[in-house]
């Protein structure tokens, strides 16, 4: 399985053709996961204004495995948080509770964001090129 970010998501939803591609070829070969905190990020970022409506981006969530917050994601995450403090690495928070998650249940996260995921030791990532 693949887990995959907020932004490869947001890009689907804009019918972004690269996207839409690489989700084909990922479906094909195993199970699409996201985690919680992306399916937060995407609820709370939908503008009031926006074709996308919280319906559609809930019916797109309901295709794929939701990885949630558990205890052993904290325990990551604690570790992660205080392995870039001491680098003076610092990143968001939703980032490193994310890259937790991916970590804890053996995923490779597909983001087009590598500039922070990429300081976190132990994240297998792959890029939407």
């Amino acid at each position: 399985m693949v887990c995959l970010d907020s932004d490869i998501i947001i890009s689907f939803l804009r019918k972004d053709q690269k996207t839409i591609q690489l989700l084909e070829e990922l479906r094909d070969e195993e199970e699409l996961s996201t985690t919680s905190i992306n399916s937060f990020e995407l609820l709370k970022g939908i503008p009031t204004d926006s074709k996308i409506d919280k319906e559609n981006v809930k019916g797109i969530l309901s295709n794929f495995k939701i990885y949630n917050f558990e205890f052993e994601s904290a325990e990551k995450a604690a570790e992660i948080f205080d392995n870039l403090k001491s680098k003076g690495e610092q990143i968001d928070l939703a980032d490193i509770l994310i890259a937790s998650i991916a970590i804890t249940n053996d995923e490779t996260l597909v983001t087009k964001n590598l500039n922070h995921f990429e300081r976190i030791k132990g994240l297998k990532l792959k890029k939407l090129e």
